[in-house]
C-alpha cells in the first residue's frame, strides 16, 4: 500500500505529501515532493555510520502516480515552474540528494547507492494477471525479449530509473551497487504463487518484487560484504 503522510508533517524529499482536494483538468489529488528538504530518517544520521547505503526505485513510475494524482515538485516552498514530469523530477531530487550527501557526509564514510530489484512478469504486469512461474535460468537471448524496453519488455521502468541514478552520481564519491542486471538472470528465484493461496495470481496478480527463494539475495549480501571489506582494507593501506 502507498504510504500516506499526514498533512501536518513537514514535507520530505522522497516521502510525498498527499493533497486530496479535487482540482481542475481531471486531477483528483497531488503528491508534493520538496526537492530541497532531505528526509529526517537519513539526513540526521549522516555523520554516525561508517557505511551508508541509499536506494530508490519502485515508486518512481507513471503507474504509481498517474496523471490524475501526479507528483508536484517544490523548491524553496514553491512549485517548480514549468511543472516537471516524474523522471525529470527524479533527476532534480537525485541531484539534490547527491549534493547533500557530498556536502554533509564525511569523506571517510563509504557511500553506496543500490539499484533496485528487477521484476519478472509474463503475460501482464503484477496487477494484470502477470506471473513469473519460470523454474529455470533465462538464456541470454531471452533477457532481451523479457526486459529490453525496445521490445516492450518488463522492467523498463527500473532501467530508466537506474540510468537517472547513474547520471546523478557522476562526479561524486558515491559508489553504484548495480544489482539489477545480474538479478534478471534468475526469474526462477521467486515463489510460484505469492501468499501461497489458490488462484492468487488470477485474483491479485503476482508480487515479483520480493525474492522469497535463496540465491539472489544471498549473492547481494556477499557482493556488499566484499565491497565493504575491500573499501576499508584500501583505507588501511
Amino acid at each position: 500500500r502507498r504510504r500516506r503522510v499526514p498533512p501536518r508533517r513537514a514535507p520530505r524529499q522522497v516521502h510525498p505529501v498527499e493533497n486530496s482536494k479535487p482540482q481542475s483538468d481531471g486531477i483528483t489529488g497531488t503528491y508534493r515532493v520538496d526537492v530541497d528538504i532531505p528526509a529526517d530518517d537519513w539526513a540526521n544520521i549522516t555523520k554516525f555510520y561508517d557505511v551508508l547505503i541509499f536506494n530508490t526505485g519502485h515508486w518512481w513510475g507513471p503507474d504509481k502516480f498517474p496523471k490524475e494524482t501526479p507528483l508536484v515538485f517544490y523548491r524553496g516552498g514553491k512549485p517548480i515552474e514549468p511543472p516537471l514530469g516524474i523522471f525529470d523530477g527524479l533527476k532534480v531530487v537525485l541531484k539534490s540528494m547527491s549534493s547533500y550527501i557530498e556536502r554533509e557526509v564525511p569523506s571517510t564514510t563509504m557511500k553506496l547507492w543500490r539499484t533496485q530489484s528487477p521484476r519478472h512478469f509474463d503475460g501482464g504486469e503484477w496487477d494484470h494477471n502477470g506471473s513469473c512461474l519460470s523454474k529455470r535460468l533465462l538464456e541470454e537471448h531471452e533477457l532481451d525479449s523479457w526486459f529490453d524496453p525496445r521490445f516492450g519488455g518488463v522492467n523498463k521502468e527500473a532501467r530508466l530509473v537506474n540510468s537517472v541514478i547513474e547520471e546523478a552520481l557522476v562526479g561524486t564519491d558515491i559508489q553504484l551497487l548495480n544489482l539489477t542486471y545480474m538479478s534478471e538472470f534468475r526469474a526462477d528465484a521467486h515463489p510460484a504463487i505469492w501468499l501461497g493461496k489458490k488462484d492468487a495470481v488470477a485474483v491479485w496478480g503476482q508480487d515479483c518484487m520480493h525474492w522469497c527463494l535463496p540465491g539472489v539475495p544471498d549473492t547481494w549480501v556477499d557482493i556488499l560484504a566484499a565491497r565493504i571489506l575491500h573499501y576499508f582494507k584500501q583505507g588501511e593501506g
